[in-house]
Order: C-alpha cells, then sequence, then structure tokens
C-alpha cells in the first residue's frame, strides 16, 4: 500500500504549508518589530538615525559599527569585538543592561517566543 505522502499533489500541499507558515513568522516578526523597536530603530541602510542605529544588516554585522551613531561607552565597553548573532541578539533583547551594564537601551523582552520572531523578522532585513 502507498502512504499517501508519496503522491506529489500530497508533496506540493505540504511544501505550501510549509512556505506559509514560515511567511506567517515573519509578518509576526515584522509586526512585533514595528509594535516594540521601531520608535527607536529603522531597518533601512540610509535611514536617518533615531534614537538607536539603523538594524539593517544587523547579524553578522560588529557591534557599535554603523557610522554615525552615538553609542554609549558602557556599550562599546560590553560589546567590544562581538558580532550580532542570533544568540547574542536574543541576550540583549531580554537585558540589555546584562549585556553591557550602562547603556542606554532600556527595552526589556521576557518572552522568547518575542525575541524569536523579531530576530526572525531582521534576518530577511539584510
Amino acid at each position: 500500500m502507498k502512504h499517501a505522502w508519496s503522491r506529489p499533489a500530497m508533496l506540493a500541499a505540504v511544501l505550501v504549508m510549509g512556505t506559509a507558515v514560515s511567511a506567517h513568522a515573519e509578518i509576526a516578526g515584522e509586526k512585533l518589530y514595528k509594535q516594540q523597536c521601531a520608535a527607536c530603530h529603522a531597518v533601512k541602510p540610509d535611514a536617518p538615525m533615531g534614537m538607536g542605529p539603523t538594524l539593517h544588516g544587523i547579524l553578522g554585522k560588529e557591534a557599535g559599527k554603523v557610522a554615525g551613531f552615538p553609542y554609549s561607552e558602557e556599550f562599546k565597553a560590553g560589546l567590544a569585538g562581538k558580532s550580532w548573532t542570533p544568540e547574542l541578539l536574543d541576550k540583549w533583547l531580554e537585558q540589555p543592561q546584562k549585556v553591557a551594564k550602562g547603556t542606554y537601551m532600556m527595552y526589556q523582552q521576557p518572552d522568547p517566543e518575542v525575541r524569536k520572531a523579531i530576530i526572525e523578522y531582521l534576518k530577511t532585513i539584510n
């Protein structure tokens, strides 16, 4: 007896569903970003500086290296030589003061699912 999964139509349906779930997660992350981050951080590469630097292409970049942004000495000391990985960004969003004591950023997000969604969105704006 053949399994239903061996039928091309079923396989196509599964692939489409996977894409829909991924797109939904991206939309959720973008919505959370707009609600919780956009007041201080732009995502366009040529956006003017806000209260925080642009986050365009943040993943993989060395922390504190957006040209023209006046990072605090505490930020520079706490993140010197580090690059933004999903793991570091997760710790940062959870509690910036633990990563760089005395930094200006006061936002804290205790919910790991919210942090994950925001980070997933930031991955798409490279």
